[in-house]
């Protein structure tokens, strides 16, 4: 938890090292003062505030790429810590859990679990959101609107927020000892059933026998490079954990490919602002985890359905969840109609002898619908800085009267206005949109405790700590660090307007709608399908997992008053050796 607190705290110090940049003190003088002529200052800002006719430089700044390799390196270093915490906690964390409560309890403790480890991920979308909503610096604020694309966000506040809360929290966790008195006890009961199989078949082992199998044990389980190289090859050779491994694998490549871009596409699809994309991410996940969470935990804690149902429910939400991903690929807004150069096209002959670039600053016309490239593509020749959203006046290729005709500029005195940003578009999409996507991950959210039980109970208690460990290391490598990555390039065929400078890209401006959509759906649903395979593996083999610890109590039930009689002397020894 301290690991994560000093991440959180590392992530923040590029805003603190080297300020919120130049585009954003530039953008907040001219808010201030108004004095257009502050652009000359900044080759970046000059091209977004580009005017018809206005003049440019076109002088390129030498590439300052090595100027970013500390911020770079600090961001690396959070995210190292934050591999290294994540490992840990929730591999010993869960073990820890388990190996200290009855295992028909389980599904409710760890459904309380689930809870809270929901509430950080939705909490952390809200707090990104309304600190993205913040300017990067927050003594300051530019017109520039919040859902423009160049809005810059406060993205280093959470992080010193989260920081300083993880610290506070972290601090009780020293205060717990390394085993509760309930694992001792479990101990125990496993020795004492060890001792009555010993008398009935004739052997009489005191307490010597019972030190020397504890010492053993110890010796069995000491972390050592053997010891590692044997517990892997008991895990690799579990068929059930393997297969788990594989579908957790897979399908988390799935999920955290389209969880990283879906802030984005919504953007893209139904122009929501990086706040707005954001609040209802975490709204949906927040409202359907909670209730997947709860009926699936209460369902096992008192159903107790057996292996083959819950490892076959399994199957289903996978195959659902599949089904989820391919009908969002349906539901969008229209294709967004751009005049400029977009697609092959040059723009139009009104504002053709303007001298635009390329830099890409959507505007809307006065009738609400027409969305020009920039306001020079727009022929726009005044732009009112004080006004917010910017206001641009004296546009050649916008009548303030009937349609414009892009053939040739309008006649000066029917020339009319643009405003920054896009224009508002009647598209009902995002609800049905969100409605899908929560049924959805209500659904695939009631499978997270069975199969965490399932995982659990397939492997022998010494070696849950490495399986887990095993997995998250698996998720991490091959899940969490590519999808980004692989799902990032291949949204890139999407695009449609990079952002250049000097001739080199950057982001991506706009995408092309309706492939952006096809891509961000049709890849998880594949990946999906492909981590049923892990998922079918794991239904064959599991017939014979004791998933509530039912048969541990069957065990004790059957042990005669006598023997327990017999065997007190013997109890008394081995609760010096568990204390020991």
């Amino acid at each position: 938890a301290l690991f994560t607190a000093a991440s959180c705290i590392t992530a923040a110090l590029p805003h603190f090292f080297y300020g919120p940049g130049e585009d954003a003190v530039v953008a907040a003088r001219i808010a201030t003062s108004g004095d257009i002529s502050l652009l000359n200052n900044l080759t970046g800002f000059k091209t977004e505030e580009e005017l018809c006719h206005s003049q440019t430089d076109g002088v390129c700044q030498e590439d300052r790429g090595y100027s970013y390799f500390g911020s770079i390196l600090l961001l690396f270093i959070a995210q190292f810590f934050v591999g290294i915490a994540i490992s840990i906690f929730f591999s010993i964390g869960v073990t820890y859990l388990d190996d200290n409560i009855k295992k028909k309890t389980y599904p409710l403790y760890y459904t309380l679990t689930m809870l809270i480890r929901i509430l950080g991920p939705v909490f952390g979308f809200f707090i990104g959101g309304k600190c993205l909503s913040i300017w990067i610096d927050p003594t300051k604020r530019p017109n520039i609107d919040k859902k423009d694309p160049r809005w810059l966000g406060a993205w280093w506040l959470g992080f010193v927020f989260l920081g300083l809360a993880l610290v506070v929290t972290s601090l009780p966790l020293f205060f717990f000892p390394r085993k509760l008195p309930a694992t001792l006890k479990r101990e125990k009961k496993k020795m004492l059933r060890q001792a009555e199989r010993d008398e009935q078949e004739g052997w009489n082992r005191g307490l010597p026998y019972f030190l020397s199998l504890a010492k053993t044990k110890k010796e069995e389980t000491k972390p050592t490079l053997k010891n590692l190289i044997i517990a892997l090859k008991r895990l690799f050779k579990n068929k059930i954990w393997t297969g788990n491994l594989f579908s957790a694998t897979v399908s988390l490549l799935a999920l955290s490919g389209y969880w990283s871009f879906k802030p984005k596409y919504l953007e893209n699809q139904f122009r929501k602002s990086a706040t707005e994309a954001n609040f209802y991410t975490g709204l949906a996940s927040l409202v359907v985890s909670v209730v997947g969470a709860v009926i699936s935990g209460s369902v096992l804690r008192w159903f107790r359905p057996g292996p083959r149902y819950v490892t076959g429910y399994n199957v289903f939400v996978t195959v659902f969840t599949c089904v989820g991903f391919l009908a969002l690929m349906f539901v969008g807004c229209p294709k967004l109609d751009v005049i400029g150069p977009v697609n092959g096209s040059v723009g139009p002959t009104c504002s053709a002898d303007c001298g635009c670039t390329e830099k890409f600053t959507p505007v809307c016309a006065q009738d609400k619908t027409t969305l020009f490239y920039s306001p020079c593509y727009a022929g726009c020749s005044i732009d009112n800085t004080t006004a917010y959203p910017i206001v641009y006046s004296d546009c050649r290729c916008v009548s303030n009267s009937s349609q414009p005709n892009y053939a040739a500029p309008i006649p000066e005195n029917e020339r009319g206005r643009a405003t920054r940003g896009y224009c508002p578009e009647p598209c009902n999409g995002f609800f049905y949109y969100f409605l899908i996507q929560i049924i959805t991950k209500t659904v695939s959210s009631t499978s997270r405790i069975g199969g965490s039980i399932v995982l659990l109970r397939s492997v022998s208690d010494e070696d849950k700590g490495l399986s887990l460990g095993v997995i998250t290391v698996f998720i991490s490598l091959f899940g969490f660090i590519p999808a980004p990555i692989i799902m990032g390039a291949i949204i890139d065929s999407a695009c449609v307007v990079w952002d250049k400078s000097c001739g080199i890209s950057g982001n991506c401006w706009l995408y092309d709608s309706e492939k952006f959509r096809k891509i961000l759906h049709v890849v998880p649903a594949v990946l999906m399908f492909i981590s049923l395979l892990g998922d079918i593996v794991v239904f064959h083999y599991s017939g014979t997992l004791d998933l509530y610890g039912l048969k541990e109590e069957e065990i004790e039930q059957n042990k005669t008053q006598g023997k327990s009689e017999e065997l007190k002397p013997l109890k008394a020894d081995i609760d010096q050796i568990c204390k020991a």
